[in-house]
C-alpha cells in the first residue's frame, strides 16, 4: 500500500472504530471538573506559592503558576535579582520524575548538561528531560538577568522545595524531592 493510501485509510478508519466502540474518546478526555475554574494574573513582584497570591519582600524566587493551581501537572517560577547576587548555583542534580525547561528572559548564564557547559543568553531556551544531570550557574556577581523555570509534572514537594529557596536563599537538605 502506498503511503498516501495508508494515511488516508487510517484517518478514515478512526470514525468507524469510534462508532464500533473500539476507540472510546470519552475516556481520553481530561476531567475538566478537577481543573482550576478561575483564570488569574500574577503581576510583577507577586508570587503564588501554594496557590495563594502574595507580595513577598526580599524573595529569591517568585512562583507564577503553582502546582496547586494545576493539580501538580505544572509549576512555573521566575528568578528575582536577589537569587543572582552571588556567583554560582545549585550543585549538578537529576530530576527522576520531572522535565525542566529554562527560558532566559534577560542576561547570561551557564547551563551544565551531562558534563558539558553551555553559555545561554537572552531569548535562549533549555529543555532538560527527566534523568539528565544538570544545573544553571550564575557567572557574575549581581547578575541583572532573569530566568523562567518550568517543571512538569510538578508534585507539591517540588513547589515546597523552591518555596524554601525563595524564602531562605539556600537549598534545604531535609525536603529535597524524591528522585533529585
Amino acid at each position: 500500500m502506498k503511503r498516501k493510501n495508508f494515511i488516508a485509510t487510517a484517518l478514515l478508519a478512526i470514525p468507524t472504530l469510534s462508532f464500533a466502540g473500539i476507540i472510546n474518546f470519552d475516556k481520553i478526555k481530561t476531567n475538566v471538573s478537577k481543573l482550576t475554574k478561575k483564570p488569574f494574573i500574577v503581576k510583577s513582584g507577586e508570587s503564588r506559592f501554594g496557590g495563594k497570591l502574595t507580595t513577598p519582600k526580599d524573595a529569591f524566587l517568585h512562583c507564577k503558576v503553582s502546582s496547586t493551581d494545576t493539580q501538580e501537572s505544572l509549576f512555573i517560577q521566575t528568578s528575582t535579582p536577589k537569587i543572582f547576587e552571588r556567583i554560582g548555583g545549585p550543585p549538578p542534580h537529576i530530576h527522576k520524575y520531572e522535565d525542566e525547561t529554562i527560558y532566559v528572559v534577560s542576561g547570561e548564564f551557564v547551563v551544565h548538561l551531562e558534563g558539558k557547559d553551555f553559555k545561554v543568553k537572552t531569548g535562549d531556551t533549555v529543555f532538560i528531560p527527566r534523568g539528565t544531570l544538570h544545573t544553571i550557574l550564575n557567572p557574575i556577581e549581581n547578575n541583572p538577568g532573569t530566568v523562567v523555570v518550568i517543571c512538569s509534572p510538578a508534585p507539591k514537594k517540588v513547589e515546597d522545595f523552591f518555596g524554601y529557596i525563595s524564602a531562605n536563599g539556600s537549598i534545604p537538605t531535609d525536603i529535597i524531592p524524591e528522585g533529585w
